[in-house]
Formats: structure tokens, sequence, C-alpha cells
């Protein structure tokens, strides 16, 4: 699985929720945004409720927890927090102006307001979580419980993708790191998603499947984690691969086996354009054969290796097998006619037969002209392939065409400057011996007086 860079991340705080436990009746308060830490998150005035208040907020923040209404400086208040060990007592207000002592751990963090009984806690913690109860003594006893939930912030999701090609099953994972998650919700290119193409494995972990993948998969995902109190959205690009790895190593082999193909065709022509007088011969005409067939018998052999690779990835044709079998006998002759040209070529001038003579003769052109026919086909067909099914950019194959073709290209330039060598060096020792022969008839009796005008 490959890590993913987000292409876009926003966060936004949502306000705290106003959703009591179940069973209790909230009152209807005016929502208040969440602040930064170390801010004061106000809590609306607390009427006398039957059943405890729910609210949350962000670790770091202050909280006003409000007291009950009508409360005057002469009534008797206690604060104290609830947890699953029994009440701890914040504070004890017996009556009066003056502020209580405030008990451990809320000491130099909580500062209580004896006006309205409403207690301020600073920078809560998730420890802070819990029930906190106000009772006052105004002749009958009276309370109000606010249940507090401290939570972290939600982190920025960290997209993963795995490789995601077409007709292949995938995925994209989101995951967030700290806070606890409520809720992830996915979009694509704006729009939401179905449920049933989404996991939730974990609350801070959530799976998009694709399965299969396919060319409208491509586009924008963004991943949504939130909780009560924050939200936060990263976005990717997902791109499908239209070809698979097997069929990229056929492109590229086509394209070798069309590059010897064409450069082969050269040593083919070069000799047939030549005049006579001027043909290459001797020596240079046995490398320049054995080498033009040789490579030939390559572009076959690589050619046949495409059409085994295509059956593989597409299942089995009969218009690939037909050229399995050409191509296995265009191999077998190339090959004795490259290697009996650079070891036997007198072998040649034995043939006596003319079908034979015709085959040799007919056998590099001819797989020339099949392995261009057939390779170019094979490309265009994945092309397609992958204009159909993926949204990536296509392969860049000019750097493998162009070194392919400057490779194979060097043997018939090293013939051809042996040959223009070789015919240079005999026209300089050709102009000496006609000058010899011109001074002999010169020098004859019958040429004596004759002047050229």
């Amino acid at each position: 699985m490959t890590k993913t860079q987000p292409g876009e991340a926003r966060s936004t705080p949502l306000p705290w929720a106003e959703t009591p436990f179940p069973g209790a009746v909230a009152p209807s308060p005016i929502p208040t945004p969440l602040l930064p830490p170390g801010l004061l998150v106000p809590f609306p005035p607390a009427l006398e409720a039957e059943g405890p208040v729910h609210r949350a907020t962000a670790v770091g923040s202050s909280v006003l927890l409000p007291g009950l209404d009508n409360v005057a400086y002469s009534n008797s208040m206690h604060w104290e927090f609830l947890n699953g060990t029994g009440p701890h007592t914040i504070l004890q207000h017996d009556g009066g102006a003056h502020a209580p002592a405030i008990h451990a751990p809320y000491a130099g963090r909580a500062v209580f307001h004896p006006s309205n009984g409403s207690l301020l806690l600073e920078d809560v913690q998730e420890s802070d979580s819990g029930t906190y109860r106000v009772t006052v003594n105004t002749g009958d006893r009276k309370s109000l419980e606010i249940q507090l939930e401290v939570l972290q912030p939600v982190s920025h999701p960290q997209l993963q993708t795995s490789p995601l090609l077409a007709r292949a099953s995938g995925q994209v994972v989101c995951e967030v790191a700290e806070g606890r998650v409520d809720t992830i919700t996915w979009k694509k290119d704006g729009q939401p998603l179905p449920p049933d193409r989404v996991s939730q494995l974990s609350s801070g972990r959530s799976v998009l499947y694709l399965r299969p993948a396919k060319k409208s998969d491509c586009g924008s995902y963004s991943c949504n984690a939130s909780n009560r109190i924050s939200w936060q959205e990263t976005s990717v690009k997902v791109a499908i691969e239209g070809l698979s790895r097997r069929l990229k190593h056929t492109l590229r082999i086509a394209l070798v086996a069309v590059v010897f193909a064409v450069i082969s065709a050269w040593g083919l022509i070069i000799p047939v354009c030549q005049s006579e007088k001027l043909r290459i011969r001797g020596e240079l005409w046995r490398w320049l054969s054995s080498y033009t067939c040789g490579l030939v018998c390559i572009a076959c052999i690589l050619d046949g290796t495409v059409g085994i690779l295509w059956m593989w990835e597409e299942g089995p044709s009969v218009a690939v097998l037909l050229l399995e079998i050409t191509l296995s006998y265009l191999i077998v002759v190339t090959f004795l006619v490259a290697t009996t040209v650079i070891f036997q070529p007198t072998d040649f001038n034995h043939l006596k037969s003319k079908k034979a003579q015709r085959t040799m003769g007919y056998a590099a052109p001819g797989a020339v002209v099949t392995v261009v026919l057939s390779s170019t086909f094979l490309i265009k067909n994945i092309y397609h392939r992958h204009a159909a099914e993926g949204c990536t950019e296509f392969m860049d194959v000019v750097i493998l065409v162009v070194s392919t073709a400057v490779v194979s290209a060097l043997p018939l330039l090293a013939i051809g400057l042996c040959y223009h060598t070789t015919q240079g060096w005999h026209k300089d020792h050709d102009v000496p011996w006609m000058d010899k022969v011109r001074s002999f008839e010169m020098s004859q009796p019958g040429n004596k007086d004759t002047i050229p005008s």
C-alpha cells in the first residue's frame, strides 16, 4: 500500500452538540461555536432540569458551567464531580459574597461566581469528562447535573491508496491518528458516496472499496472525519491505470521488435539500391547479410513473445495462434540464413532448388513485413485498451525507441563506414595505375606524334 499525499485539507470546528443522553430531557440553548484552547466556552443559563444535560468541548478550552436560575447570595450551594468512584466535592458555598475554597484537583483552575452560582473550569482535559452537579438549598433542595465531555479535536485524515488497476480490486484507506472520531464520510467530486462502497473498520479508520476499478472511478475523493466539536477533511486525486504491468512489458517488447524490423529493412534495401559496380561484396557483404538476417530473427522472436503475453492477458486467439506459427517458421529460416552466411557462405552456390533459393531470398523481407504489421496492430490495441479503461498518461516510449534505434543501427553504420573507406582506398590506387597505362601507350612508336586536341 502506498501513501498518497492529500490534495487538499480543511478544518472547521463544529458547534457543540445539544443531544442529551438517552432518557434525559435537554433544554434548547443557542449553539456556541468552539473557541481556540484557552478561551472561554460559555454555556447558556440553565433552568431547572429533570435530567443531566450533555455538553461537549475541546481540550484546553475554558468552560462555564451554569448554576440554577434565581439564586441569591444567601443560598447554600454545593458543586461536586461524579465519577465511577463516587462524588468528589469541588466547593461548598454557605452563602454570602465571599468565594469559598476550591478543593483539589480544581484549585487554581476553577473560578466560582456566587452571584449566579456558575463555575468556570479553565484548561480542561479529557480527565475532566464526567458529570458535574450543583445543589442549591432554597428551602427545598434543587439540583442540576451537567455531563461534560472533553474531546481532543480530530487530526487531518491520512489517505492511502493501493495500486489502482483497471479490472482489478482496489481500495482507498482513510485513517485519523488523533482524536476520537464519531463519523467518517466520503465524497467523490463533491458528491456523497453510497454507504455500500465504504466499510468503517474502526472509529478512526475507514476503507473505500473499488470492486473492480474502472475509468469512471477516476476523480477527487475526500474523507471527512468529525466528532462533536470539530471536523477535518483531506482530498486525494485517484487515477486508474489502464494497463497492467504485463501489458506494459508487452508494449515495450513490441516497440523494440518494430524498431529491429525497420533497421533490418534498411540493411536489406541498401544493397538492392546500389549499382552493380558499387554493390557491397566479399567480407562486408557477409557481415551485412548475417547481421540483417540475425536482427530479423531477433525481431521475430520478440514479436512471438508479444503474442504470447497478449494471449496471457486477453485469452487465446485464433489470429494470434496463426501468427505464432508463421513467426516460428520465419525464425527457423532467418536463423539458418544468418548462420550459413557467416560460417559457410559457399553453401548458397550449391543450392540447386529454385524453391529453396526463393525461400532463402524472401524469408528476411517477409519476416520484416510480418513483424511490422503484427506488432503495430498489437501496439494499437494496447493503446486503445489504455484509453478506454484508464485515466493516467500513456507510457513515455520516446527514449526506448530512440535508444533501440541507435544501438541497432550502429553495426550498419560501421559496415557502411568500412565500405566507403575501402572504396576510397581503391580509387586512390586506381589513378596511379591508369597513369602508368597511359604512359605506356604514349611510349609506343605509333603514338609519339599523337597530340591530344
